[in-house]
């Protein structure tokens, strides 16, 4: 089992992505498939700006061959430990915010716990779209916090 973080899309209280903890060996192992599955735009640009500069210092500045392929696979292995951070901070960037922590067995479990949760259906259910939230709504709770509360 392994930690996920739920992140509710801006304006929408029933959609939530899962972002599971830890190293993520697709990241690793196919950088730029990964970042591409992802829509990881920054991350891709950066990569391939690298991979290009890597390669031209390997073409041109001398650096022998097994040193370039054991650069480019340190590189891997720093993205596949930054994987789940990258994602979070895309999609904090995109306005997604942090709703809560889960333990699960997968994302799409983690999701569905967090959905069939009895506080989150009825914080999804109790209003209208549109509607303004009640004063005691918007007081900061524990999905407001720091630290989310865990389901």
């Amino acid at each position: 089992m392994r930690f996920f973080t739920l992140h509710e899309r801006p304006g929408n209280g029933g959609d939530v992505i899962a972002v599971a903890s830890g190293f993520s060996w697709a990241a690793a192992l196919v950088p730029l498939l990964w970042l591409l599955w992802h829509r990881l735009w920054l991350g891709l640009a950066g990569y391939v700006v690298f991979s290009v500069a890597l390669g031209l210092v390997t073409e041109f500045g001398g650096i022998a061959d097994p040193a370039a392929a054991l650069i480019a696979l340190a590189v891997g292995f720093l993205i596949g430990c930054m994987a789940a951070d990258f994602r979070r901070w895309t999609l904090a960037r995109r306005g997604w915010r942090l709703a809560g922590v889960v333990l699960a067995g997968s994302a799409a479990e983690a999701e569905a716990r967090w959905l069939h949760a009895p506080e989150n259906r009825r914080a999804a259910t109790a209003r209208p779209a549109g509607a303004q939230p009640s004063p005691a709504a918007a007081r900061p709770g524990p999905a407001d916090s720091a630290f989310p509360r865990l389901v």
